[in-house]
């Protein structure tokens, strides 16, 4: 009988916590076609308002890589010479980014995927990063490029069939291509299949990766002036430029330091793949103060799924059970995200008046 109302409870729970993810995930939706409504009517009524990145990338490719130049020059094509469709492009890049992201709870088999889901696309760090911007528009679109490569690797990671690796690996050079982020995870994945002598993995690495950085990177780099001056110009156009570049790398060098001495033998390419790009993260972040390179941690910790505890909640009438896993700690903790990256853009902005 106990056994029979423990398992009741847990079903309670469950279906609770479906019908919650599903009405998180009409509101994660409607809240970007929200936004999209807003950026079109302000601009509408003031034509001169800045377009933030969406505006910049219309206009020309910036420090790109080649394979973002060549997509955002298909979708200015499709753009048509007109702003609104490239930003309407960005939008839709936004939502494909976070529709691959419930395949990959789909492949990680997440517990009340809908639940979690839908934490996700309401998480306010997230949101705010890619979706939301009262001051101009706040899709970046290259950044886009890359979540959905990268999110694409994930969805392989899992699985066992042997394609499997043939994918993760082709998505994950091909995010490196889009952007440099993750670009320590190749040279991490290489050195532990070396340390384990796991020849597939190191033939499928120089059968995949290196192919794309040679059509993608390399030959650009030497081929393509305007690449190569870009690549170079990139680290001195930084936020804090009297900071010497080697003093700049040092976080990065450390945190990579850490994670090869105390989890590297024992870790997975999600968690490889996360810490090389928290290690960029850190780099790009004395070049240009902005809180949005750390936002994969938001990834990791969805995907890492533990219950830590459950207690009862009583305020007068309201009697609710209440559990605490990893979807809810990540979205409370994303609010310190927010206020950190609220401070941060104060603090630069009354810099710049100075």
């Amino acid at each position: 009988m106990k056994e029979g109302y423990i398992l009741q409870n847990e079903q309670e729970l469950t279906n609770k916590f479906e019908d919650k993810g599903i009405f998180f995930v009409f509101l994660g939706i409607f809240a970007r076609i929200l936004m999209l409504i807003y950026y079109y009517y302000t601009h509408i009524i003031d034509p001169g308002r800045d377009w933030g990145d969406c505006g910049n990338y219309f206009q020309g490719n910036l420090t790109s890589p080649p394979l973002s130049i060549i997509f955002l020059d298909i979708f200015r094509f499709l753009s048509f010479g007109t702003i609104m469709i490239f930003v309407f492009w960005c939008f839709i890049w936004d939502l494909i980014v976070c529709l691959v992201f419930y395949y990959v709870l789909k492949s990680f088999h997440i517990k009340n995927r809908k639940y979690a889901y839908g934490l996700f696309l309401i998480n306010p760090f997230f949101f705010l990063n890619n979706s939301f911007s009262l001051i101009n528009c706040g899709y970046h679109i290259t950044d886009a490029f890359f979540l959905f490569f990268l999110l694409m690797s994930f969805i392989y990671i899992p699985k066992k069939e042997k394609y499997a690796k043939y994918l993760f690996y082709l998505f994950l050079g091909l995010s490196i291509c889009v952007k440099y982020y993750s670009l320590p995870a190749i040279g991490l994945l290489f050195i532990k299949a070396l340390y384990e002598k796991n020849w597939i993995e190191i033939k499928l690495i120089f059968m995949i990766v290196v192919p794309l950085f040679l059509v993608f990177l390399l030959i650009p780099f030497f081929c393509f002036p305007s690449f190569s001056y870009a690549f170079n110009r990139y680290p001195t156009i930084s936020y804090w430029p009297q900071i010497p570049l080697y003093i700049k790398v040092i976080p990065s060098a450390i945190l990579i330091l850490i994670f090869i001495k105390f989890k590297f033998k024992k870790s997975e390419p999600l968690e490889i793949s996360i810490i090389s790009i928290l290690s960029v993260a850190l780099l790009l972040f004395f070049l240009f103060p902005y809180i949005r390179w750390f936002q994969v941690v938001i990834f990791y910790g969805i995907l890492k799924e533990k219950d830590y505890f459950t207690f009862e909640l009583k305020l007068g009438l309201i009697k609710k059970k209440v559990l605490i896993n990893n979807h809810l700690l990540i979205f409370y903790l994303s609010f310190i995200g927010v206020l950190f990256s609220s401070i941060l853009a104060i603090l630069i902005f009354k810099n710049q008046l100075i």
